[in-house]
């Protein structure tokens, strides 16, 4: 059965490593008319490819003189407000105090990964309600909340997809090796990304056509679609494209591209999140030749 992201295990352990790396230090500059001023509530955690929402677990506020506070639940389930003081960097902010933490700038969300958790922030209204930040990736089986990642999903599906003969469904898988998010206007997002498509037989999907693109995705930041795909070459240039394309991160593409096991295991709940999403009777895929795989949480399995 798939597992699902272990949130509140996560999440306290995130918590009770983020307040023991105290430090001090902040900044005495005024920074009143910085974007972060504010209050910014986590709404998703992600570990290990998977994704949860969060409601109201982690709140951070951050003051325009350098001050704030980290509100969270600690481990035997009661609220702990810890307080801190923050300082811009080139490519978000970071904080220091009762909590030590990084925080990039994602567009219209901050980001920071503690102990592998990655943890998504969008900022909250005059009402303290988190703004309004909603992803719909049901047509793409893409069952997490980060827009980024549904142009990736997208792209496969309605640029990549394109190119095959139609089938009843096509559904991608996208293995994200690294995400950088350091330029102004776009997301560099690194992966490895396929395309399946499917033909319905009874319960089953039978695969007709697919591929592979690994490569590096341009995702605006303006509007979450991917403007250009820069693919690994094929054949005796496939080594020294991933290289030049991946850089330093090559040798966690190619850890990532000869794991068939986990490839064959992230199609089995890609598959399984667009059947479940799109409340399809399919129990199962099938690739020509081979058994049938049975997918997580089959409606008509249980």
């Amino acid at each position: 059965m798939k597992k699902r992201l272990a949130i509140l295990l996560s999440l306290t352990m995130v918590l009770t490593f983020a307040l023991a790396a105290c430090g001090g230090g902040g900044s005495s500059e005024d920074l009143s008319d910085s974007k972060y001023v504010g209050t910014w509530k986590a709404d998703s955690a992600s570990f290990a490819g998977e994704s949860d929402k969060l409601d109201d677990v982690i709140t951070l506020t951050l003051n325009g003189d350098g001050t704030g506070t980290l509100a969270g639940v600690n481990e035997d389930g009661t609220d702990d407000v810890s307080d801190i003081t923050w300082s811009p960097t080139s490519d978000g902010f970071k904080t220091q105090g009762d909590a030590k933490m990084t925080f990039k700038d994602d567009g219209d969300a901050i980001v920071s990964t503690v102990l592998g958790v990655k943890l998504r922030f969008v900022k909250a209204d005059e009402s303290g309600d988190a703004a309004a930040d909603t992803v719909d990736g049901d047509a793409y089986g893409y069952a997490g909340d980060d827009p980024v990642e549904l142009a990736c999903y997208k792209y496969m599906v309605e640029t990549v997809g394109k190119d095959y003969d139609a089938a009843d469904v096509s559904i991608p898988v996208v293995k994200i090796i690294h995400e950088d998010i350091s330029r102004e206007d776009e997301v560099l997002v690194y992966g490895d990304f396929w395309i399946y498509n499917y033909n319905i037989e009874g319960d089953t999907l039978k695969t007709a056509s697919g591929g592979n693109y690994p490569g590096c995705m341009h995702v605006s930041k303006a509007d979450n679609t991917v403007t250009a795909f820069d693919p690994v070459e094929d054949g005796g240039n496939f080594e020294s494209s991933a290289k030049e394309i991946f850089g330093e991160h090559y040798d966690d593409f190619m850890a990532a591209y000869s794991d068939d096991e986990a490839r064959n295991e992230d199609r089995k709940i890609a598959v399984s999140d667009y059947v479940n999403l799109n409340k399809l009777e399919i129990n199962y895929y099938q690739d020509e030749g081979w058994d049938p795989v049975e997918l997580y949480h089959a409606p008509g399995a249980e």
